[in-house]
């Protein structure tokens, strides 16, 4: 019969083109092994249809194993530390199917230490660095800092090498006196276990911090006191520094023989009641000085007392060191006795019958002084008012340090200097990239005399940053907008950062191919350096390897070589792996359908001519002819090897 046939001819040109879901399981799912020690994981297919199963690995990789459905994969010692092993299951029906196993290769860092430990000033911002030097990945890596018990910061990292790096974590304080004796520390750990699993933290070494601060007053402001005939008072000047303040007086024009005869280095005076006037008490350490004024009044007979007439033109000097200034000091009271000035540098002694008195000064010389007008009134009152004067000083220099090439990732701090500068709680730091403002700082600084100031800039590098321009600049907040002297702006330091390569498209990639074609595996990755290329391929194609430059992003393999191609791109700064999946297209099966109805068609017809012309006798005549004797020819029927029906001639 002609049915056989033609069932067997569409089996053997058709095949079965249906296709599995992919049953694969791995146990474990997931590895987290240290570099140098050994794993194993088991790769399970439930499939009925299960051909075999294979491990592709640069590393311990398993041949396809025809007949089993379960393979284990094993490596005694880790000699990576990006290794992705694929286990792939091939079907009976053709199909293939593959599962990734995720492997992390850890390594604790070798230390974790602290830098940039020196005293500092209070008001002063600083940065600790802490150093871990070699730990793997740096992606799961959590730096901690610690004040006492105290968790002041947390740290984690954009890092896309899985290879061991040295990372750096800066802490950055303003200091203040409330500091000094602090103890300061950080630690490193790997986030790659559930809570209290795992190797414990490694921690640096505990720094104890000394701040020097300037002095301050117990009672800072200035004090009006009142002493009555017979009376002592006592004038507390007491100041808390580090170092311990020394201390200074200064009492008035006619106490001068007085003062010649005590040792004024003290916080608390008591002079003699005898003695009214204007005190003034300096406190200093090498940090810087304060002063304080007492000024002591007789008390009034009567306790009415009048309000103060005095008025000071202008009523606020701003006036750069060195530089002359002069004000004018006026009463409006008609019981103005005198005017005099009180100050260290240009006073002017009372004045009696004017209600007017100029204050100058040629050449300012020191960076802190308080002029005061102070007016008698013909009721023995006596009233006085300060002149707030403002020295100032343009910095030096304004420069930027610890500028150097940074990898992407990293956290990393540029330093600003201002040198000389006065008075510094007028300072302010901007920062500049491009034509942003990207940061603002302040200073919380007492000393009226020149100081040196150090803003910080902490940034974390990504690629965009390679090329932008970074720059500080320096001004003093003591004018209306748009007057004074312009800032003082640093150089521009132009950013440069190295970062690992990333694929243009990260993801693994599954490919078909058919018969005849082509195809290119794009493995292009962008980073700086600029990436270096290698290819691994599937065992049969070694000799494909032996004959190509393989450093290049992309490679157009021959169609006859299917399976699972490996590129790696890499550079100074890290390794990134990319599987490419490739596989032979379904055959069209339009084609396959369209020969077999035709063959279907064929034995068809043939199997119906036999019907016709077959006689009562089992004999047949293929066509009605009539032989040269007018005898028909006569043919038996017969069935070849492929079933056909064959005809011949008795």
């Amino acid at each position: 019969m002609m049915w056989p046939f033609i069932f067997s001819c569409l089996i053997a040109c058709t095949g079965k083109l249906v296709s599995t879901s992919c049953s694969l399981e791995l146990s474990p799912p997931r590895v987290v092994v240290r570099f140098g020690d050994s794993f194993s994981a088991n790769c399970t297919s439930s499939s009925d249809q299960t051909e075999g199963i294979g491990w592709e690995s640069p590393y311990g990789g398993v041949d396809l194993t025809l007949g089993v459905s379960s393979l284990l994969f094993k490596i005694d010692s880790v000699p990576e530390w990006e290794i992705g092993p694929i286990c792939y299951v091939n079907s009976r029906d053709g199909d293939q199917c593959t599962e990734v196993l995720p492997v992390t290769v850890y390594k604790m860092p070798d230390s974790v230490s602290l830098k940039n430990l020196s005293t500092v000033e209070e008001g002063q911002q600083f940065a600790i660095q802490c150093d871990v030097v070699n730990v793997a990945p740096a992606r799961h890596l959590s730096v901690l800092w610690h004040k006492g018990n105290y968790i002041m910061k947390s740290e984690i990292f954009d890092e896309s090498s899985p290879s061991p790096v040295s990372k750096s974590s800066v802490l950055t304080l303003t200091a203040h006196r409330d500091d000094d004796g602090a103890e300061i520390w950080c630690e490193a750990k790997l986030n790659l276990w559930p809570e209290e699993q795992g190797p414990p933290p490694v921690r640096s070494e505990a720094h104890t911090l000394t701040v020097l601060y300037p002095p301050t007053f117990t009672n800072d402001s200035n004090e009006n006191l009142e002493m009555t005939v017979g009376s002592k008072i006592s004038l507390n000047c007491t100041a808390r520094g580090n170092p311990i303040p020394s201390y200074h007086w200064e009492f008035p024009n006619f106490t001068q023989v007085w003062n010649r005869s005590h040792d004024v280095n003290h916080p608390i005076l008591t002079p003699s009641s005898k003695f009214p006037g204007i005190y003034t008490c300096t406190a200093s350490n090498s940090q810087g000085t304060v002063t304080k004024y007492f000024i002591i009044t007789e008390a009034p007979r009567e306790l009415v007392s009048t309000s103060c007439p005095l008025d000071i033109t202008p009523p606020r000097v701003v006036v750069r060191f060195g530089d002359s200034l002069s004000a004018n000091c006026t009463s409006s009271s008609n019981q103005t006795e005198g005017i005099g000035w009180e100050c260290s540098y240009g006073g002017v002694d009372f004045i009696y019958g004017v209600s007017s008195l100029p204050f100058k000064i040629d050449s300012v010389p020191e960076w802190e002084i308080g002029p005061m007008c102070y007016v008698n009134l013909h009721d023995d009152d006596q009233c006085v008012e300060v002149l707030p004067v403002t020295v100032y000083k343009m910095p030096d220099s304004v420069s930027l340090k610890n500028l150097s090439t940074v990898e992407e990732g990293q956290q990393f701090a540029i330093q600003c200097d201002i040198v000389n500068v006065a008075p510094a709680r007028h300072l302010s730091v901007l920062w500049h990239k491009g034509n942003y403002i990207m940061q603002s700082e302040t200073f919380d600084e007492s000393s009226p005399s020149p100081v040196s100031k150090s803003s910080v800039l902490t940034l974390t590098a990504h690629r965009d940053d390679d090329g932008a321009e970074i720059r500080c600049e320096a001004k003093l907040n003591l004018w209306p907008q748009e007057q004074g002297p312009p800032p003082v702006c640093s150089e521009v330091h132009t950013l440069t950062v190295l970062y690992p390569p990333t694929f243009t498209n990260a993801s693994n990639e599954n490919l078909e191919m058919t018969i005849g074609s082509k195809i290119s595996l794009n493995c292009t990755a962008r980073g700086n350096p600029v990436p270096s290329y290698h290819w691994q391929f599937p065992n049969f194609t070694q000799v494909l390897n032996r004959s190509h430059d393989v450093n290049l992003p992309i490679l157009t393999p021959p169609s006859k070589f299917p399976g699972v191609y490996t590129c790696t791109a890499s550079n100074s700064q890290g390794t990134v792996t990319k599987y490419f999946i490739v596989t032979e297209a379904p055959r069209d099966e339009t084609i396959i359908a369209a020969i077999v109805r035709l063959l279907v068609a064929f034995g068809l017809l043939l199997f119906l001519a036999c019907l016709v012309f077959t006689t009562h006798r089992g004999i047949f005549s293929c066509k009605s002819t009539i032989s040269k004797d007018n005898l028909p020819h006569q043919y038996q029927c017969k069935t070849n090897l492929n079933g056909c029906m064959l005809a011949s001639k008795l």
